[in-house]
This record gives C-alpha cells, sequence and structure tokens, in this order.
C-alpha cells in the first residue's frame, strides 16, 4: 500500500514536470520573433514618413511654396508612424 502511494505521488509529480516545461517551451520567444517584432515595427514607423516626404515635396512642386507641406506632412507621418507601432504592439502583446 505505502509503494503504491509512492509511485502514484511519484506520478503525478512528473506529470506536473512535464506540464511545466511544456508550458514553459510554448512562452519561450526566440531570437526570430524578436526580430519579426522590430523588422515589421521600423516598417510600420518608416512608411509613413517616407510616403510624407514624398507627398509633401509633390505638393511643393505643384504650388511651389518652398517645403512647408513637406514638414507638415513629415510631421502627421511621423503621428501615424507612433500610432501604428502602439497599435502593432498592442496586438501582439495580446497574443
Amino acid at each position: 500500500m505505502k509503494n503504491k502511494i509512492k509511485n502514484e505521488k511519484f506520478s503525478e509529480d512528473i506529470d506536473k514536470s512535464a506540464k511545466e516545461l511544456l508550458k514553459a517551451r510554448k512562452e519561450k520567444t526566440s531570437f526570430w520573433r524578436y526580430a519579426y517584432i522590430i523588422g515589421v515595427g521600423g516598417w510600420l514607423f518608416v512608411i509613413p514618413i517616407v510616403g510624407g516626404a514624398y507627398l509633401g515635396r509633390y505638393i511643393d512642386k505643384k504650388i511651389e511654396a518652398g517645403i512647408s507641406w513637406t514638414i507638415t506632412f513629415i510631421i502627421i507621418g511621423i503621428a501615424i508612424g507612433i500610432y501604428n507601432i502602439w497599435y502593432f504592439y498592442m496586438k501582439e502583446s495580446e497574443r
């Protein structure tokens, strides 16, 4: 009887350890996951800024206004880029 209780306790301990190990492996984030998050975050930030710069430069050339529209659209692009990064990281943290 005593031996049977020891075997059950041992089996429960092994089962618990195996579950903890599987959970740790699932939660483990790899280098490639971090590279993906940083890479996508970079593109989400840079594309609106570059797009704003091109759009602003185009408008400045059309109406011959110096660089005022370029600067305006770069600032708008920065704001959109910050929002994009925030939104992306909030969605990723839910996963």
